[in-house]
C-alpha cells in the first residue's frame, strides 16, 4: 500500500524545453502561467490544482442539497525544464509524490526543439535520454552517499545492511535503470527517504500530440508501440494535445464536452492524468455526504474505515467506533443517503479494520 501524507497529491511536470509542458499545466488547471515559442520560458515553478472530475459527487451532493461540494484535487507542479545533455536531473524530488514526463509528440516549425534534445516526433528517444538524466542525476547522490556510507559501516556493522541498499542502488543508477523497477525492502525505502531519487517516484509518460489532436484511428501507432517498450513496465503512457486541451479549458463544462467529442479528444486531458495518476499511486475514492458539505476524499488502496476516518479528522480517528458504508452508484439510485439506509441490505455496518472500497460512502461514528 502506497504510504501517503494526508496533504494534497502533488504531481510533477517534467521534460524538455518546447515539449509543452507548461501548456499542459495550463489545460489541467485553468491557469494562464507564460509560454513561449522558445526554450526555458518557465524559469520559476508554476503551481496549480487539478480538481477530480467526478459525476457521482456531483449527483449525490445535488441530492443531499449540500451547501458546499469539494471534489479531490491534484496539486500540480511544473518546474522549469532540465537542459538536454546536462547530466542533472531536477532537485524537486522530495516534493512530490509522482512525477509526469512530457513528450515532443509533434513537429512545429514555429516553436523549435531545444539543442541538443531528441528529436521532434520521437517520443521514444526523448523518454531514453529522459530515464537517463534522471538515473545520472540519482547516480550522484547515492554514489557520494555510498562513499560515506561504506566507511560509517566498517565501523558499525549494524550499518552494513543501509550501505549495501545504497551501494547495489548505486550500482542500477549507474546503468541506468531506475529505481522503481527493483524490489526494496520498507526498511531499504526508509535509508533511500532523505536522497529523494527521482527514479523511484511513479512516472506517467505523457506525449504531446499534434495541435489537431490525438490520431483518432484504431490501434496504436508504431511511436506509442516504441515509447511502451522503452518505459519501465508498468508506467502509464497518455496521448494529449495540450494546445488544444488549454483553449477547451476557457469554455464552460458542457461546451467543452460538446467540442471534446467533436474533436475525438475522448474523455480529454484531465480525466486521463486522473486515472494515471490513481493508477500509479494506487488511489481510491470515498465520500462524505451531509446538507452541510458533500466532499470526495484520496486515499491509497488498503486503507481501514479508522484510518479513512482521520483522513477526515483525527478526532474520528481516535474515538472511532464503527462505519456506516454504501456503494456511492447505489445511493444515488435511492435518491440519498436517508433513502439508502432505509432501503434493506444496501448500508453496511464495518469495523475499524475494514478495508474502505472504491466509491464507499462512508457515515463514521465516534466518541470523543
Amino acid at each position: 500500500m502506497a504510504i501517503l501524507p494526508l496533504r494534497m497529491v502533488r504531481v510533477g511536470l517534467h521534460g524538455f524545453p518546447n515539449s509543452g509542458k507548461t501548456t499542459l499545466f495550463n489545460a489541467l488547471t485553468g491557469l494562464e502561467a507564460a509560454a513561449a515559442p522558445h526554450p526555458y520560458t518557465t524559469t520559476a515553478p508554476n503551481l496549480g490544482v487539478l480538481k477530480v472530475p467526478d459525476p457521482h459527487l456531483e449527483q449525490a451532493a445535488a441530492l443531499e442539497r449540500s451547501r458546499k461540494t469539494t471534489h479531490a484535487a491534484v496539486e500540480i507542479h511544473d518546474h522549469p525544464a532540465v537542459r538536454a545533455g546536462s547530466g542533472r536531473g531536477p532537485s524537486w524530488g522530495n516534493e512530490l509524490d509522482a512525477m509526469a514526463m512530457v513528450l515532443r509528440g509533434h513537429r512545429a516549425d514555429r516553436v523549435p526543439a531545444a539543442l541538443g534534445a531528441p528529436a521532434d516526433a520521437d517520443p521514444a528517444a526523448q523518454a531514453e535520454e529522459l530515464l537517463m538524466e534522471t538515473a545520472l542525476a540519482d547516480f550522484e547522490v547515492f554514489d557520494r552517499r555510498r562513499e560515506r556510507i561504506m566507511k560509517e559501516a566498517s565501523a558499525d556493522p549494524a550499518l552494513r545492511p543501509a550501505a549495501e541498499a545504497v551501494s547495489r542502488a548505486a550500482d542500477l543508477l549507474g546503468e541506468g535503470i531506475p529505481l522503481r523497477t527493483h524490489p526494496w525492502s520498507e526498511a531499504e525505502l526508509r535509508v533511500f527517504r532523505d536522497m529523494a531519487p527521482l527514479t523511484l517516484l511513479p512516472c506517467i509518460w505523457v506525449v504531446n500530440t499534434a495541435d489537431n489532436g490525438p490520431d483518432p484511428g484504431p490501434g496504436r501507432t508504431a511511436a506509442e508501440d516504441r515509447l511502451q517498450e522503452a518505459v519501465p513496465a508498468g508506467d502509464p503512457v497518455l496521448a494529449v494535445s495540450a494546445l488544444i486541451e488549454e483553449e477547451l479549458v476557457r469554455f464552460d463544462p458542457a461546451e467543452r464536452e460538446e467540442l471534446s467529442e467533436g474533436l475525438g479528444l475522448g474523455e480529454g486531458a484531465a480525466a486521463a492524468m486522473i486515472r494515471a495518476v490513481y493508477q500509479v499511486l494506487g488511489l481510491l475514492r470515498f465520500y462524505t455526504l451531509s446538507s452541510r458539505e458533500s466532499r470526495a476524499w484520496a486515499v491509497p488502496e488498503g486503507t481501514t474505515a479508522r484510518e479513512a476516518a482521520g483522513k477526515v479528522h483525527s478526532d474520528l480517528e481516535r474515538g472511532f467506533i464503527r462505519a456506516e458504508a454504501a456503494p456511492i452508484g447505489e445511493v444515488i439510485r435511492l435518491g440519498g443517503w436517508a433513502a439508502a439506509r432505509a432501503a434493506a441490505g444496501v448500508v453496511r455496518v464495518e469495523g475499524k479494520d475494514y478495508e474502505v472500497r472504491d466509491g464507499d460512502v462512508l457515515l463514521v461514528r465516534f466518541s470523543v
